[in-house]
């Protein structure tokens, strides 16, 4: 199989999760319905091999106790994507608990490993530092928020193409894009920057995350979505850049990953 392709079919209810592979994450979403959706998830599959899967669910926003009706279930599934969508397996299949509404359950862990059969390796945070030894941590990160920041509201669209370059190569090597298909990802951001999208401060309350092993960070609202967002006030739509950022080993500052 030259182009494996794994996805993560899942649904919810009543409750906040987050999905990581290898500590990174690939969904986080606070539920206060139902939602069922698949993602792909090789882009943070680094190589072929052993992949560790992990899983949190705690209440949704503003609650201390998971609800009643709190539930996650999700299967992985392998495609071969070489001339089309071919499934090919389904497998780890996961079924929260029920909740025992007698007992007060404030969060549910899960965890397990995966083989997966990649043809690249990505270039990623492997090599980045362990952000905890690294001093004013919180400042240098509100520092690239901002840098990030200037460069969409002042129409520095070359050097934004270029901040993100590592990433979207990243993201073209595990989802199997042609150089066209992986221009246009970022166009189609540039285009909406265009069309009156401009970037938020950072919440007051954001929460500064860390993954990839310590290696990885990025403020999140409380709700779990990125604090790096564009508001649009004809059109009244929020727009998420969903960004993550880490320091290479030999550099001082944050890049984007």
């Amino acid at each position: 199989m030259t182009h494996p392709y794994y996805t993560i079919d899942f649904s919810a209810s009543a409750c906040m999760f987050e999905i990581r592979i290898n500590d990174y994450p690939v969904i986080t979403m606070n539920v206060e319905g139902q939602v069922a959706s698949s993602i792909p998830i090789n882009f943070a599959i680094l190589e072929k091999g052993t992949q560790a899967l992990t899983v949190i669910v705690i209440p949704m926003v503003g609650e201390k106790k998971l609800h009643t009706k709190a539930e996650l279930k999700f299967d992985i599934k392998l495609f071969d994507v070489a001339n089309d969508f071919v499934f090919k397996k389904q497998f780890g299949d996961y079924k929260m608990d029920p909740i025992d509404e007698k007992k007060i359950i404030p969060i549910v862990n899960h965890s397990a490993i995966f083989t997966a059969e990649v043809p690249y390796k990505l270039d990623a945070w492997q090599k980045g530092v362990i952000l905890k030894d690294v001093k004013e941590v919180n400042q240098k990160l509100i520092t690239v928020y901002q840098h990030i920041s200037n460069m969409i509201n002042k129409g520095e669209y070359d050097n934004f193409s270029k901040a993100v370059a590592k990433r979207e190569k990243n993201m073209a090597t595990s989802m199997y894009l042609s150089t066209n298909e992986s221009k246009a990802r970022v166009e189609e951001l540039i285009s909406d920057f265009k069309s009156g999208f401009k970037v938020m401060p950072i919440p007051k309350n954001s929460i500064m995350q860390f993954y990839g092993n310590g290696k990885v960070t990025g403020f999140k609202k409380p709700n779990g979505e990125s604090a790096l967002y564009l508001f649009n006030k004809k059109t009244n739509e929020e727009l998420m850049l969903d960004l993550t950022f880490y320091i290479p080993e030999g550099k001082t500052e944050f890049e984007v990953i």
